[in-house]
């Protein structure tokens, strides 16, 4: 391949992916291939010859009677004229005459990976992406420079056909080489919110915050992480998956005995995460007996999540071992320090080992983030008006040292200011400066003992195996 080639792959490549992945691509994971011979195209197609009269199934038909798909082969393709056709058409969403040109720049042009990339992407709209993604899977065996891209492609539409763990690993792949990738973060985070995996996607989301990526619904999230969720939009692309997803969406509808029913009942063993949702969930019911057989399943480990900390801090403090509680509840707010639930029920705690000045410290803490995720609950459900409420969520913020959070939140104030436009661009500017200094000075980071609000561990006795 010429260097000029590969430099035209390189950048179609990247400017589909782009678009691919900023966009819903419009079609149904789940839906069946058109027709019995769609499901096994793939072959014929990577095989193919120029000499082949029909491109695209395994059977040669009788060329005195065409099939409906059959195109008749010309004594002369142009492949880029095809090629570009095809793309246009995809373009404008003609997806039958999209098909028709990629096969035809696809009989004469097999070899060429823009006319393979333009081929997957008419057999991804078509819902048949199996197919496409070995085309693509072989467009970067043949150039390494293409592989990212691909892997990009490929993941989305491996979340579309619900292959969701080998759409992880691609997202990763990509992070691992070219860690800031907005984009990419944003994908890896809505399909671990749909799976229910609220720590793991804040951890990208928190990344887009600190990259300057403002999105009032990326910023709603980090509001609340383990305690109460928003309530996901009910789209299509929303779509909750298994157990530990359709929990986490039971209780942003306000149905936690629902998702309690939901991990339960569910066939298989479950796994860490949805066990430890389990366990907060029953803490929160304050079932102690079932919060109790809960403990003797769950081997707490340094690795454990929030939920988990959270569970086994609220069932010592029920049997009154508040020392044991005092820790397991720091360790639940320094994995997610959005738990007003977790500085409330540490507060009673400390007040039960006559620890008030401490109690006190803790409790104000616990209402400075319930009014957080009051505002954000304020803001979700106000199409306008928000300047206010932003104003003070950034003020609260600051005080939460949530710098990230702060400035991004004090960014979509500026833009709902009613400022003139001049202005609120040179606001914005100074902004992303400041943020620019924090990232330089790594000062995002929170100090663990401001989040414990002055407690040392050292002084509580060590409970994780």
């Amino acid at each position: 391949m010429s260097d000029r080639h590969r430099r035209t792959l390189r950048r179609s490549l990247t400017l589909v992916a782009i678009a691919a992945m900023s966009s819903q691509i419009s079609c149904d994971a789940r839906l069946e291939p058109n027709s019995p011979s769609d499901s096994t195209e793939i072959h014929s197609e990577v095989q193919q010859t120029e000499s082949t009269a029909e491109v695209f199934s395994d059977d040669r038909p009788d060329l005195s009677v065409p099939r409906p798909d059959f195109v008749e082969p010309a004594m002369s393709v142009d492949v880029t004229a095809s090629r570009e056709l095809a793309e246009q058409a995809l373009a404008d969403g003609r997806i039958e005459e999209a098909y028709d040109h990629a096969r035809a720049a696809y009989r004469h042009g097999a070899d060429d990976p823009l006319v393979m990339f333009v081929m997957a992407r008419v057999l991804g709209e078509r819902h048949r992406f199996e197919e496409a993604i070995a085309i693509l899977d072989s467009v970067a065996l043949r150039d390494p420079q293409a592989r990212l891209p691909t892997l990009g492609q490929t993941a989305q539409w491996m979340v579309l056909k619900g292959d969701w763990n080998q759409a992880e690993e691609r997202y990763k792949a990509i992070l691992d080489e070219v860690p800031g990738i907005a984009m990419v973060h944003e994908e890896i985070a809505q399909l671990y919110l749909r799976q229910g995996r609220r720590h793991d996607a804040a951890s990208h989301i928190r990344q887009l915050c600190q990259s300057g990526t403002v999105k009032e619904h990326w910023m709603l999230e980090l509001l609340s992480i383990s305690d109460d969720p928003f309530p996901m939009n009910g789209s299509e692309e929303n779509e909750p998956i298994g157990p530990l997803g359709m929990a986490q969406n039971l209780i942003a509808q306000g149905s936690r005995d629902g998702a309690i029913k939901t991990l339960i009942n569910h066939p298989r063993k479950l796994l860490d995460a949805e066990r430890s949702l389990l366990g907060r969930l029953l803490a929160l019911e304050e079932d102690q007996e079932a919060l109790t057989q809960w403990s003797e399943e769950m081997v707490l480990t340094n690795e454990s999540n929030a939920d988990a900390w959270f569970a086994t801090a609220s069932l010592h403090q029920m049997r009154g071992e508040h020392a044991k509680a005092v820790t397991c509840f720091c360790e639940a707010i320094l994995r997610d320090a959005t738990d007003d639930v977790g500085y409330q029920r540490l507060s009673q705690s400390l007040q039960e080992l006559a620890m008030d000045v401490a109690a006190k410290r803790v409790s104000e803490r616990a209402k400075l983030i319930h009014r957080t995720k009051m505002i954000g609950d304020q803001i979700r459900q106000s199409a306008d008006g928000k300047y206010k409420p932003v104003v003070e969520l950034v003020g609260l913020l600051e005080q939460l040292h949530r710098r990230d959070e702060s400035l991004a939140w004090n960014s979509i104030a500026v833009a709902n200011s009613g400022r003139p436009k001049n202005e609120v661009q040179q606001a914005i500017l100074e902004i992303n400066e400041q943020r620019l200094r924090h990232l330089e000075s790594e000062s995002f980071e929170i100090d663990p003992s401001f989040v414990i609000c002055g407690l040392d561990l050292d002084d509580f006795p060590n409970v994780a195996d």
